[in-house]
């Protein structure tokens, strides 16, 4: 990625203009981006904040001393170049420091002229060398070269954030998000192949399967006795008592599984679950009906309206039991606010454990639902 970085150039100004400018041709030179008191005036106070954030925003900060301490802030007593130097070292900027080889060889116009100056300067110099590894340079062209040397081996040695096209960063930002996203996509996959060949999790201590639910079921049947009539017409007898059934839950889950297809209000489930429980066990219990029925000497010519049904209680059981092995769940669907109905739908496992149940493989002469011991069929 083309990454531009940002050089704060800290030095006396007017004594070192041509050697400013060098050191900035140079920097342009290998793409980086200088910045300086140049763009505001040292001694200002409110510029000061300003310098700060500048160096703060700033990768590197390079130092140039001349012959001249500089400007002095009198709140510090220190030169503005020097507390530059002092706030780049707090800041943990890496600090690239250039220094005039020979200080007496500087022509006297660019020298300090006073012996506090003077000592203060030397002073600063001792600091710079005594803290930073520093180079030395004689004139422009010579600071010039030296900047030039230094600053792409100073880039390998102390990495730095730079700063890149705005462009640029979106594509880069764009191939992220969609590398953050493409993984997401992966992970969804790989959990929703887990959500339909697998149960969920924890459900190996309960009831399942070829497991049975016994329960007792309320049944009813009529009869008709050929024997008997009303004024040309058969009469029939009503029958009530209790069936114990036992369905298996893949039977159970295979009776109403097909109407969940889509999805199911609740009493339908219950409707479609009595139908396939009077198709297994009505049977049993017109059986128990005929034996009643011939004890007496009687005949039975007909039955009518068998119907064997859960109870309300039992029921619950049933709905619990299949949401908790994950194969039932209430559905989400948006209905009209008069709607107060409870609707249930397959989930993902629970479609592939129903093809699974109910598919018909080439064959396969099995039945879906309750196998019935009898075929004993009502009269309608």
């Amino acid at each position: 990625m083309d990454r531009r970085y940002q050089v704060f150039v800290s030095s006396t100004f007017l004594d070192l203009a041509e050697e400013r400018s060098a050191v900035v041709s140079a920097l342009l030179q290998l793409d980086a981006i200088p910045a300086g008191m140049e763009l505001f005036p040292a001694a200002d106070d409110d510029a000061w904040t300003l310098i700060e954030r500048v160096i703060d925003a700033s990768d590197y900060y390079l130092l140039v001393i001349g012959g001249k301490y500089g400007s002095i802030d009198h709140a510090t007593e220190l030169s503005y170049t020097e507390r530059e130097f002092d706030y780049a070292v707090a800041a943990g900027k890496p600090v690239m420091a250039f220094l005039h080889e020979d200080p007496d060889a500087i022509p006297a116009g660019k020298s300090e002229k006073t012996e506090e100056a003077q000592a203060k300067l030397a002073t600063f110099r001792t600091k710079v060398e005594q803290l930073k590894h520093v180079k030395y340079w004689v004139n422009a062209d010579s600071l010039q070269g030296r900047v030039a040397l230094s600053f792409a081996s100073f880039t390998k040695s102390y990495p730095a954030t730079g700063w890149i096209r705005g462009d640029v960063e979106t594509a880069a930002g764009a191939l992220s998000e969609i590398n953050d996203l493409r993984k997401q996509l992966d992970a969804a996959k790989a959990q929703l192949t887990t959500a339909r060949t697998s149960p969920p999790p924890g459900v190996e201590d309960l009831e399942q399967g070829s497991d049975s639910f016994v329960a007792t079921a309320s049944a009813a049947t009529k009869t008709r006795d050929e024997t008997k009539t009303s004024w040309g017409s058969w009469v029939w007898q009503d029958w009530t008592g209790a069936q114990e059934v036992d369905p298996t839950w893949d039977e159970l889950f295979s009776a109403i599984g097909p109407t969940l297809l889509d999805e199911a209000e609740q009493m339908a489930l219950l409707n479609r679950l009595n139908v396939s429980l009077a198709k297994g066990w009505g049977a049993e219990f017109r059986k128990d009906v005929r034996d009643q029925i011939e004890a007496t000497g009687a005949t039975v010519a007909a039955f009518s309206g068998t119907s064997v049904k859960l109870s309300t209680d039992d029921f619950g059981t049933v709905l619990v039991q299949l949401r908790a092995l994950g194969l039932i769940q209430r559905s989400d669907r948006k209905r009209s606010i008069s709607d107060k109905g409870t609707y249930w739908t397959l989930t993902p496992y629970g479609d592939t454990h129903l093809t699974t149940l109910r598919a018909r493989r080439k064959g396969s002469d099995a039945e879906n639902g309750f196998a019935s011991e009898e075929t004993d069929e009502d009269e309608d």
